[in-house]
C-alpha cells in the first residue's frame, strides 16, 4: 500500500512535473516569441523613421543647393553665365564634400547637363526623359529611385529641385545623386537581432537595394516566398499588422516583418533566425524534460531554472531597448505637468555631459535645451493641442568639450557653447502615464556650414572688387614709373636733346647734376621708381593669386612658389598689424637640383600661406613671447616624392589637438578669429586634389612641423615616404628649431 501510494505520488509528481514543464515551456516560448516580435517591430519602426528622416534631410539639402545664386548665373547662355560656371562647379564640388551627396548635376531647361561632379560618358548628357527632370521643371520637388544607375552602376536615390532665375521662372534643375549603400550604411549596421539577424531595404518591385555592411553577399537575398508576401500588401499601409511571419529560408525557419516606407515606397524588412531568437525557450524545454525524471525536489530546481530563464529574457529585453538608447539623435521622455525627465538615451546623456542617471529626475528647463521658459511653454502647448511637433528649431546651451559630468559650463549654468537643435516631439501613453517624447537633432554644424558658405560668397565678391581696384591702381602706377624714368633721362648730361635745351635757356647741366646729388633729388627719384616697381609687382602677384587656376597641374618651381607665398604673407595687412610678421625670421632651404613637381601652383601656394599664417599666429600667442621667433620652409626630394616642411618654434600642440587639427570647423582660436577651415581645406587640396599626404608633428613648448608630400609623377603610388625611427624625415643640411 505505501509503495502504491508512493508510486501514485511519484506518478502524480511526474505527471505534474510534465504538465508544469509543458506549461512552462509553452509560456516561455510564447513570451520569447512575443518579445522577439516586439523587438523586431520596434527595430522596423525605428528603421522606418530613420529612412524617412534621411530622405527629408537629403531633400532639404537639395533645396539648399538649388538656391545658390551662382547656379542661376551658370544656366544663362551668356558670357556672364559661362564665367560663372567655374565658380558654380566649385560650389557643387563643395556641396558633395560636406553635404552628404554622392554626386550633383546641373541641367538647363532642355535637360542638357551643364555641370556635374562626376565624369560623364560624353561632353554633354540629356536627362530630359527622366520623371524627376519633368517634375522639377514644373516647379515640384522630385524623388526617384534608380535601381541600376548607368552613372554609378548601383542603386541610387535621385532628388531634384528647380533652379529659378531672377524672374522667378524655372531656369533648370539641380539633381542630387546618393548611392544607396552610402544612404543606408549606418542605418542598417545598427540593427542586430541575435547572431545573424538584421535589416535590409528592397525596392517596390522586390529588388535588393541595401544590406548591412557586416552581412555576407548571400545574406538577406529576397526569394520567391518573400516577394509573394511583399506583393500581397501586408505592411503596405501604416498601422497595418506588422506581426512577424515565419518563412523557410536556406533550410532554416526565419521570422520576417516588413512595411512599406511612406516617403519612398520601399520595403523595409527585418529578419532573424527563429532558432537563434527562441534558443532560451528550447534550453528550458530540455531542462524540464530532465526534471520529469526526478523527485519533487527537482520541481524546485525547475522553478529556479525558469526563474533564471526569465531573468535572461529580461536581460534580452534590456538589449532590445538598446535600439532606443543607441539612436544617434537625443531622445528624452518627459512628464508634461512637472517637466521632469523620466528617461533619456545615450546620445542625450552625452550631449548634456551627464550620465543617464544624472539626467533622469532633472527638469527639462534646466538642461539648456530651450533659450527661455516661454519657448518651452510654447512647445508644451503645441504638444498638448496637436499631439505632435516636427522640426522646430530651438537655440540652447551645451557643455563645452572637456567639461566633467557636473563641471562648470554644464546644463545648469549659463556657460557652455551655443547649440541649435531641430526638435520633434510626440505625446504618448506609456504604462498608463502621459509622457512627451522629445527628439533632438543637433544642427549646429549645419548652420555653421551655411554661415561659412555665405561668407565664402562674400569673399568671392570681395576678391572680384579687389581685382578691379588692382587694375585701376596699375594705371597711375604706370604713369608714376614712366614719369620718374623720364625725369632721370631729362637730367642726363650726355643726351644731345638735354644739352641743346640747357644751352637754349643758359643752364649748366653739370652744376644741376651737382645740386641734385647734394640735395639727394636723384635718390628721391630712384626711390619713387623702385617703390612703383615694387607696388606693381605686389599688385601683379595679387591679381595672379585672385584669378586662381583652372585646376590644371603644371610643373612648378618650388623655390619661386615658396618665395611668393612668403611675400604674400609679408604683405598681408592682418599679419603685419596683429601678428608682427616682419619680426619673424623666415629661413628657406631648398635642396640642390630639386626637380619640378606637377601641381596647381595657386592651390599649393594657398596651402603654404595657410601654414605661414597659422605659424605666425601661434608665435604671436605665446606668453611670454620668444625672443627669436622663427619659421623654416624646406623642400627636398625623397623616394619618388617631393616634401615641403613648414616648421616653427612656437608653443606646439597637445596630442588631442593634433588628432583633430585637420577636422572642418575645429579651431583653437577665440570666437570670431578663425573658422576652423584653413587646415581642413589645405588637407583636402593636398590629399584629394594632388593625391599627396599631409601630417603634423608637434610637442608642447617645442614647436610644430607640418609636412606636405607631393608625388613627383603627379600621382601617388602608395604609402608616403618612409619615416625615421624617431618619427621624422631627414631634411637636407638643416637642424630642428630650438
Amino acid at each position: 500500500m505505501p509503495e502504491r501510494f508512493i508510486a501514485t505520488a511519484l506518478t502524480a509528481v511526474f505527471i505534474g512535473v510534465l504538465v508544469i514543464s509543458g506549461v512552462a515551456y509553452r509560456y516561455t516560448r510564447g513570451a520569447a516569441e512575443e518579445m522577439a516580435g516586439a523587438q523586431m517591430v520596434q527595430a522596423l519602426e525605428l528603421l522606418d523613421r530613420d529612412v524617412s528622416g534621411r530622405v527629408r534631410d537629403i531633400a532639404r539639402r537639395t533645396v539648399l543647393v538649388s538656391q545658390e545664386e551662382v547656379l542661376q548665373l551658370a544656366l544663362e547662355d551668356s558670357y556672364l553665365g559661362r564665367s560663372a560656371r567655374v565658380s558654380a562647379q566649385r560650389r557643387l564640388d563643395a556641396f558633395v564634400q560636406v553635404g552628404g551627396f554622392s554626386h550633383l548635376l546641373l541641367a538647363d531647361r532642355a535637360g542638357m547637363v551643364v555641370l556635374a561632379t562626376l565624369p560623364l560618358d560624353g561632353d554633354r548628357m540629356n536627362i530630359s526623359g527622366r520623371d524627376t527632370f519633368r517634375s522639377a521643371m514644373r516647379g515640384v520637388s522630385a524623388l526617384e529611385l534608380v535601381e541600376k544607375s548607368r552613372l554609378t552602376g548601383g542603386a541610387v536615390l535621385v532628388t531634384a529641385e528647380p533652379v529659378r532665375g531672377s524672374d522667378g521662372e524655372v531656369a533648370g534643375i539641380v539633381a542630387a545623386i546618393t548611392a544607396m549603400d552610402v544612404f543606408a550604411r549606418d542605418i542598417l549596421d545598427s540593427v542586430h537581432l541575435g547572431a545573424a539577424g538584421g535589416a535590409y531595404i528592397l525596392s517596390g518591385t522586390g529588388r535588393l537595394l541595401a544590406r548591412p555592411a557586416w552581412a555576407g553577399p548571400e545574406d538577406f537575398s529576397p526569394d520567391a516566398r518573400l516577394l509573394e508576401m511583399l506583393l500581397a500588401g501586408d505592411g503596405a499601409v501604416p498601422g497595418a499588422n506588422l506581426a512577424p511571419q515565419a518563412v523557410r529560408r536556406a533550410g532554416r525557419q526565419h521570422l520576417i516583418t516588413f512595411r512599406r516606407n511612406a516617403a519612398t515606397d520601399w520595403f523595409l524588412v527585418v529578419e532573424a533566425d527563429e532558432g537563434d531568437i527562441l534558443a532560451p525557450a528550447r534550453r528550458l524545454a530540455a531542462a524540464s524534460g530532465g526534471i520529469s525524471l526526478v523527485t519533487l525536489a527537482c520541481v524546485a530546481l525547475a522553478l529556479g531554472a525558469l526563474q533564471r530563464a526569465m531573468a535572461r529574457l529580461r536581460r534580452s529585453e534590456d538589449r532590445f531597448s538598446s535600439l532606443f538608447r543607441l539612436s544617434p539623435d537625443s531622445v528624452l521622455l518627459v512628464a508634461p505637468e512637472s517637466g521632469v525627465v523620466e528617461d533619456v538615451n545615450d546620445a542625450a546623456a552625452a550631449a548634456f555631459g551627464l550620465s543617464r542617471q544624472a539626467v533622469a529626475g532633472r527638469r527639462v528647463g534646466d538642461l539648456g535645451i530651450f533659450p527661455d521658459d516661454s519657448v518651452r511653454q510654447g512647445v508644451w502647448a503645441r504638444l498638448k493641442d496637436e499631439g505632435t511637433i516636427r522640426n522646430v528649431e530651438v537655440a540652447g546651451r551645451a557643455p563645452d568639450e572637456g567639461d566633467g559630468p557636473d563641471g562648470a559650463g554644464g546644463p545648469d549654468g549659463a556657460g557652455g557653447r551655443e547649440v541649435f537643435h531641430s526638435l520633434s516631439g510626440q505625446a504618448m501613453d506609456i504604462g498608463g502615464r502621459s509622457l512627451f517624447m522629445l527628439v533632438l537633432r543637433d544642427v549646429t554644424e549645419l548652420k555653421k556650414m551655411q554661415a561659412v558658405m555665405i561668407q565664402t560668397e562674400k569673399m568671392i565678391s570681395v576678391g572680384g572688387i579687389a581685382a578691379g581696384i588692382a587694375h585701376e591702381i596699375n594705371n597711375p602706377l604706370g604713369a608714376i614709373m614712366q614719369a620718374s624714368q623720364n625725369m632721370q633721362q631729362r637730367m642726363n648730361t650726355v643726351l644731345p636733346a638735354n644739352i641743346a635745351a640747357a644751352q637754349e635757356v643758359g643752364l649748366d647741366l653739370d652744376a644741376l647734376q651737382r645740386y641734385l646729388r647734394i640735395r639727394k633729388v636723384d635718390r628721391f627719384i630712384e626711390d619713387i621708381r623702385a617703390a612703383g616697381i615694387r607696388a606693381a609687382s605686389i599688385i601683379r602677384h595679387m591679381l595672379d593669386f585672385s584669378r586662381g587656376s583652372a585646376a590644371r597641374s603644371t610643373a612648378c618651381d618650388l623655390r619661386g612658389l615658396m618665395d611668393r607665398a612668403v611675400n604674400l604673407a609679408a604683405s598681408d595687412y592682418d599679419l603685419k598689424k596683429n601678428y608682427d610678421f616682419r619680426k619673424i625670421r623666415i629661413d628657406i632651404h631648398v635642396a640642390d637640383n630639386l626637380p619640378p613637381v606637377p601641381c596647381v601652383e595657386t592651390e599649393v601656394e594657398q596651402v603654404l600661406l595657410n601654414l605661414l599664417r597659422n605659424a605666425a599666429q601661434a608665435l604671436a600667442g605665446m606668453d611670454p613671447r620668444r625672443d627669436d621667433p622663427r619659421i623654416v620652409l624646406r623642400a627636398f626630394a625623397l623616394e619618388g616624392w617631393l616634401r615641403l616642411e613648414v616648421e616653427d618654434n612656437g608653443p606646439g600642440m597637445t596630442p588631442e589637438v593634433q588628432r583633430r587639427i585637420f577636422e572642418p570647423f575645429y579651431t583653437t582660436k577665440p570666437p570670431g578669429v578663425g573658422t576652423g577651415l584653413g587646415l581642413s581645406v589645405s588637407y583636402f587640396i593636398i590629399t584629394k586634389g594632388h593625391e599627396g599626404r599631409m601630417d603634423v608633428e608637434s610637442r608642447p613648448g617645442e614647436g610644430s612641423v607640418f609636412r606636405v608630400d607631393l608625388p613627383l609623377d603627379g600621382l601617388s603610388t602608395g604609402a608616403g615616404p618612409s619615416r625615421r625611427e624617431d618619427g621624422g624625415d631627414a631634411p637636407p643640411d638643416d637642424t630642428a628649431l630650438s
